[in-house]
């Protein structure tokens, strides 16, 4: 079961593109022909969106370890400032430019939202995968949920207030700390049980068949077998974490497809009546991932950072968590605004993915020192 599931997963990971391409042709026509029902069910529709976005964000929520975001605060206090301008303020802000020339406003107010949520999932994965600083990613990836809590509702009421569209700034609040808390709060709730509180209960027992270092702490003084203990519950947290996360990678990918078909089905009359709409999301979100890539160029000359410092801000800014967005904008604006949150996916893994394989080449270019 276990290879079956690995199989499974790495699958699902390696054709994710595929799979939302697919899942978007599908679901137009289904919307579009399911329009009467989606119009008499619109309250079951946002409830389902909201749930699906919740699901899909949650098993990247059991993933985090919040327990290392005050290991890294310290020490990378020029570096974190220097990422938070790219995260929280070239992004949102070139979008807010851009939204303006989109034909409805509703997706303008939406694309704004969807450039302003937090890091995604798969956001320390590339990092992982690029071999950058987990820990610095890790501690940007809790900074970008706890300043989306605000940054999403101040980009998004601008925004809408300069054109001229009424968004209830209380409702707006409500609904970025529905998307955000709700996941986080019972994601971490279930790494405790599942993980750490797990851990701690197969450090005790003899059975415990983790291959991590045996501790033999009578001849150790009180600091050193503290120090042993905390390493072999750290081995053996991340075995735990390991052996599930296949399964947190399945859930994750089912959910997003299913929330990416939900979505378009949804708006499918909008997207047929104006083809040129999707082309148009998509052009505009490029040429926000090359002023992004630009950008951490210039703040890594600027602060003579590190490849894995580097690569740790690249994936956390390039890669956003679009369920957050998806759920914010149907709760608060409407399922028109949903729009570029479901098209976004199509092609944040493809930017991810080469921004990956040109590190090397980058790396190189820029003479960025390793750690």
């Amino acid at each position: 079961m276990g290879r079956r599931v690995l199989s499974a997963a790495e699958h699902l990971r390696k054709y994710l593109l595929a799979y939302i391409v697919i899942v978007i042709i599908l679901a137009l026509p289904i919307g579009y022909y399911s329009s009467n029902f989606i119009k008499n069910n619109k309250i079951f529709i946002k409830n389902l969106i909201i749930s699906l976005a919740i699901l899909t964000l949650l098993p990247s929520m059991i993933q985090l370890r919040a327990e290392r975001f005050g290991r890294e605060a310290s020490a990378k206090t020029l570096e974190t400032l220097g990422a938070l301008v790219v995260i929280f303020g070239v992004g949102p802000i070139t979008a807010m430019l851009l939204a303006s020339s989109l034909p409805s406003k509703s997706v303008s107010i939406g694309f704004v939202a969807a450039n302003s949520v937090p890091a995604s999932s798969a956001s320390i994965a590339y990092v992982l995968l690029a071999d950058g600083n987990i820990e610095f990613a890790t501690l940007l990836a809790i900074i970008s949920i706890i300043g989306a809590l605000a940054a999403v509702p101040a980009y998004v009421g601008i925004y809408a207030r300069s054109v001229s569209v009424s968004v209830p700034l209380g409702l707006l609040g409500e609904s970025v700390g529905l998307a955000l808390l709700t996941p986080f709060i019972l994601g971490q709730l279930i790494r405790y049980y599942l993980i750490k509180y797990r851990a701690r209960t197969l450090l005790k027992s003899p059975d415990n068949n983790f291959p991590c270092k045996r501790i033999h702490i009578q001849s150790m003084t009180l600091e050193e077998a503290l120090s042993h203990v905390e390493d072999a519950l750290e081995c053996i947290e991340g075995r735990i974490g390991k052996s599930i996360k296949p399964y947190l990678s399945i859930w994750t990918v089912i959910a997003m497809l299913l929330l990416v078909g939900t979505l378009i089905a949804a708006k499918a009359s909008l997207l047929l009546s104006k083809p040129f709409l999707a082309g148009e999301i998509i052009g505009y979100q490029i040429i926000i991932y090359i002023i992004i890539i630009f950008s951490i160029i210039l703040l890594t000359k600027a602060l003579n950072l590190s490849y894995e410092d580097h690569s740790a801000i690249a994936f956390i800014s390039l890669t956003k968590n679009e369920s957050v967005a998806a759920a914010v904008s149907v709760m608060a604006i409407g399922a028109a605004a949903a729009i570029p949150a479901a098209l976004i996916p199509a092609i944040q893994p493809v930017v991810a993915i080469l921004y990956l394989w040109s590190l090397p080449k980058l790396n190189h270019v820029l003479g960025m020192k390793r750690s």
